[in-house]
Formats: C-alpha cells, sequence, structure tokens
C-alpha cells in the first residue's frame, strides 16, 4: 500500500478530550488543535465530557492555524452507554448544550446525570452521533431513534484489534449503523501518557502501582499519523470521518446574545411593545402632552433602534430597572 502523504486517506478525529474533561484529558485545546493541522487532519472534534468548556480556546486556536474545528461532547448514560454528538449546526448545538446543562443542573458539581429519556426527540432529530459499542441492544435503540449516528471503531494496537475490527463489522451488519474510525483521544502527543496516568490515579483515589487496568495498557491515545492510521483501518472507515466532518458546518463565530423572548407580550412585537413602553414614558413626563422637539428626537431614536435591531436591548434594561424598583 502506498502512504505518501498525498494518497493517505482523508480523517478527522471525531473524539477527542481535552484537559477540561477533568482528571482524563492530558493536553490543553490549544495543543490539540495544532498538532492536529501538523498532522494533516480534515477536522479536530472537540468533545469533553458532558462539557462545553474546552471548545473556546480550541476555537481561537483554530481560527489561528486555518484548522476545521467541530463542537461536541462525550456521554455515558445511567445505563452505561457511551455515545458522541457532534454539532452539525445552530440547532444541534442548541439540543447538546440543553442536554448537558439538564445532566450538569440534577447532579452534584462535578458529575451529571443523564438517561435515554433525555436523549430527547430534538436532540435525536438534529446531533450527529457515534456510538461507542457496548451491547447489540444498544444499537437497535440508536438505530431506531437516530437517523444520523455510526458505530465509532478504535483501535489502539490492542492484541486482538483484528479481531475486534471483525466484530465491528458484523455489529454494523446486525445494527445497520456505519462504521467510522475514531480515536478517543485522551492527549495530542504519546509523550503526555505518564500524566495521562497520573490523571487516572489521582482521579480513583489510588496510587499509580495499585491503579491496574484503570490505566491505559499503551500510549495509543494521541493524535496519529495519518500513516498509522492507514495501516490500522480500512480506508473507507477513516474517509467516513472527513464525510462526517464535512456535514458538521457549525461554528461559534455564528452564536450572538439572544434576549429573553419573555419580555414581549404575546402578540406584541419587541419594536411595538418598545413604542408602548416609549409613550407611556412620554405620558407620565409631560401629563400635558410632550413637546414638538422631543416627540421628534424620540421618533428618530425608535427609527435608529429599529434599523439597528437594538428592541430587545432596551426592553432587557427596561425589565432590569423595573426589577430593581420593586
Amino acid at each position: 500500500m502506498d502512504f505518501s502523504p498525498d494518497l493517505l486517506p482523508r480523517y478527522a478525529e471525531l473524539h477527542c478530550l481535552s484537559n477540561f474533561s477533568f482528571l482524563r484529558g492530558a493536553s490543553h485545546p490549544e495543543e490539540l488543535v495544532e498538532r492536529a493541522k501538523a498532522l494533516g487532519y480534515e477536522a479536530l472534534a472537540i468533545t469533553d465530557e458532558c462539557s462545553l468548556a474546552g471548545v473556546a480556546r480550541a476555537h481561537v486556536a483554530a481560527k489561528e492555524c486555518n484548522l476545521k474545528l467541530i463542537i461536541g461532547t462525550e456521554i455515558t448514560l445511567a445505563d452505561a452507554m457511551k455515545i458522541v454528538l457532534l454539532a452539525k449546526d445552530r440547532a444541534s448545538y442548541g439540543a447538546i448544550s440543553s442536554l448537558i446543562t439538564t445532566g450538569r443542573r440534577r447532579s452534584r458539581k462535578g458529575t451529571y446525570s443523564l438517561s435515554r429519556e433525555d436523549l430527547e426527540p430534538r436532540a435525536a432529530e438534529s446531533v450527529l452521533m457515534l456510538w461507542i459499542p457496548g451491547t447489540l441492544e444498544q444499537g437497535l435503540w440508536i438505530r431506531e431513534r437516530f437517523p444520523e449516528a455510526w458505530i465509532g471503531a478504535e483501535l489502539h494496537l490492542g492484541a486482538n484489534d483484528r479481531r475486534r475490527l471483525e466484530e465491528l463489522k458484523a455489529l454494523s451488519k446486525n445494527t445497520g449503523l456505519p462504521l467510522v474510525a475514531s480515536g478517543d483521544v485522551h492527549m495530542h502527543v504519546r509523550s503526555r501518557r505518564k500524566l495521562q496516568d497520573i490523571l487516572t490515579a489521582t482521579r480513583i483515589g489510588k496510587p499509580l502501582a495499585a491503579c491496574g487496568q484503570a490505566l491505559f495498557p499503551n500510549a495509543e491515545r494521541h493524535l496519529r499519523l495519518r500513516m498509522r492510521l492507514a495501516q490500522l483501518y480500512p480506508r473507507p472507515m477513516l474517509e467516513e470521518s472527513a464525510k462526517i466532518a464535512g456535514r458538521c458546518a457549525f461554528s461559534l463565530d455564528t452564536l450572538k446574545y439572544e434576549y429573553p423572548e419573555e419580555l414581549v407580550p404575546p402578540g406584541e412585537t419587541p419594536a411595538s411593545h418598545l413604542r408602548k413602553l416609549t409613550e407611556a414614558g412620554l405620558r407620565w413626563r409631560f401629563p400635558q402632552g410632550a413637546p414638538e422637539k422631543v416627540r421628534s428626537l424620540v421618533e428618530h431614536e425608535l427609527l435608529l433602534i429599529k434599523d439597528l435591531e437594538y428592541e430587545p436591548f432596551f426592553l432587557t434594561v427596561n425589565d432590569a430597572v423595573q426589577f430593581a424598583r420593586s
């Protein structure tokens, strides 16, 4: 097989934890982004556990080095089903954010709790999912509810990788879910292995020498060379990761502050409600009627506010003032 860079399969890492996955990830988001770019990856997904905490720094780094960043999260449900959710658009980003909020709010700080029932229809219809395979029942359940789901095939030079790959192919056939290569990345380079081991020991509260199988057996959960990946995975599984990345169009650049909708009464628009409040204020300030000069200034300012679409801002300020006066 020819492993020259131009002929290597395209690859995007879709399952990657940063050090914002507390005591799990051993690399900063910036390090992961820069390494993925250096390796020629199509894209990198930052998928910290039930968290979006690392994506802001990753976003800045990705813009600086011109790498496509995918926003996502890793979730382990109450029944031990493990999934990775990826945001393909604004709606799916909102669904992921809502799910994380739900899981964190109902648990003590630093933990979360989510079940299958929490994967509401909105999330099922909008997000892309990687299932980190468990039981056949899990796979069949996912296939019935998630129209855009894959089996994340994660091979880490274990003794039974070849057999594992055949098992994954059989699982794909039995569930109808396609396979995609992913790395369960915890560090940007293999030299962070010792640090990752220490993080694991700290997390489980044991001396390093007593951690046993809680530690990863090797350092393969780093961002690997594309040539190495091509030796481990069939080309279609690697190429599938790039295709999935191509479907993810969401960027943090598209976000802006969204003002509370409940400030506007039913049947009103922000502009009409602001005008009513302004008219009420004029009547209070000028019981005998506002002077023409004042009226002209108010109309000018309301027109300017409308052109800039700033009505929600002024309604929010008014709400805060009314609350302070109450």
